[in-house]
């Protein structure tokens, strides 16, 4: 593996295998990252046991405990033998659960030290475009490390990376959780592009911020200026200014970290969009063709204008392409055990 900067590299990565013949490419994705990024690489599988475990135990004169040790081994040498083929020469350690799968993945996370989880996503009615599935949904909202989703048609490479930010913390009242989430995300889009950049891959980051000025009402209807369009036109474009200001910020940090890592060819643009951001992130996602979108999720933070709770269920549920989220700073999942 290669010595990367463990500010530009993750340090552990996990792997969700599902036991079947789509484990192969998610392996091999996953160990280009962790050549990239000199990061070890697990790989976990959870078995959940059947409803009726009970009564199938009781039909095969097993115990409860016996029978899962059986899943438990038969999974084991299924996936030993599927890792053994697809990642010959990479190093990986294989943990079999039984539980329940987004418990399991989420219990793993805190106990090991991953810093992200690299899973197939999958979705109700087995397509793209409709909602992702009860684990999905849990490890966006719960797991403390960035989760990186992959659809079925998701290119084996990452050409176009779309990141969502916000950049409003002038208006949020929580302004320093939204500043170290624009870190963290900032932070992840580096390490991903950094990697695809090594592995020898042009790459190009956009980082999306979309923004209103939601003022511009109150300024048409009471401003006592002589030419109210003007009034509204000068009050619009300062808030747009603000705007570029500190998205051009967050863009010069972003090539700066990449320019330190030796990778200074990755092109990161900013764009600033006026809109709603569950309409314009799809949105701009089709129009880039991106290959990931990079988004933050939170619960409850009271943060206005941030990417969270349904409107960020919203975006992640209609765009087509892979997703990563990320947490701030300090979140603590709901089912951790501290």
């Amino acid at each position: 593996m290669t010595d990367a900067p463990a500010t530009l590299a993750f340090r552990r990565l996990l792997v969700i295998a599902a036991n079947d013949d789509s484990d192969a490419t998610l392996f091999r994705r996953a160990g280009a990252l962790a050549e990239a990024w000199g990061a070890g690489l697990d790989v976990l599988h959870v078995v959940e046991p059947p409803t009726e475990i009970d009564r199938i135990a009781k039909a095969i004169g097993l115990r409860v405990a016996d029978l899962e040790s059986r899943l438990e081994a038969d999974a084991r040498t299924a996936l030993s033998a599927r890792l053994a083929e697809a990642l010959p020469d990479v190093p990986a350690k294989l943990h079999i659960q039984v539980g329940k799968t987004f418990i399991e993945i989420i219990r793993h996370v805190e106990a090991q030290g991953a810093d992200l989880v690299l899973k197939a996503a999958e979705m109700l009615g087995g397509n793209r475009s409709g909602l992702f599935a009860s684990t999905d949904q849990h490890l966006l909202r719960k797991c403390p490390c960035p989760v990186w989703l992959v659809p079925p048609s998701a290119r084996p490479r990452v050409a176009t990376i779309l990141a969502a930010v916000d950049v409003d913390t002038g208006q949020a009242t929580a302004p320093k959780t939204l500043e170290g989430l624009n870190e963290v995300l900032i932070d992840t889009v580096v390490r991903l592009a950094v990697a695809e950049r090594r592995a020898g891959q042009p790459v190009e980051v956009h980082l999306l911020h979309v923004w209103d000025a939601p003022g511009e009402g109150m300024v048409r209807l009471w401003s006592d200026s002589s030419d109210p369009t003007r009034a509204v036109d000068d009050y619009v474009g300062a808030v747009e200014a603000t705007h570029w200001t500190a998205l051009g910020a967050l863009a010069e940090a972003a090539r700066t970290r990449c320019s330190n890592d030796g990778q200074a060819d990755v092109a990161v643009r900013p764009t600033l969009l006026r809109g709603k951001p569950r309409e314009v992130i799809p949105a701009q996602a089709v129009a880039l063709d991106a290959d990931l979108l990079v988004i933050g999720t939170i619960a409850r933070t009271g943060v206005p204008g941030l990417i969270i709770g349904n409107t960020a269920e919203d975006v992640l549920n209609t765009v087509e392409c892979a997703v990563v989220t990320v947490k701030p700073p300090g979140f603590i999942s709901p089912l951790s055990r501290r």
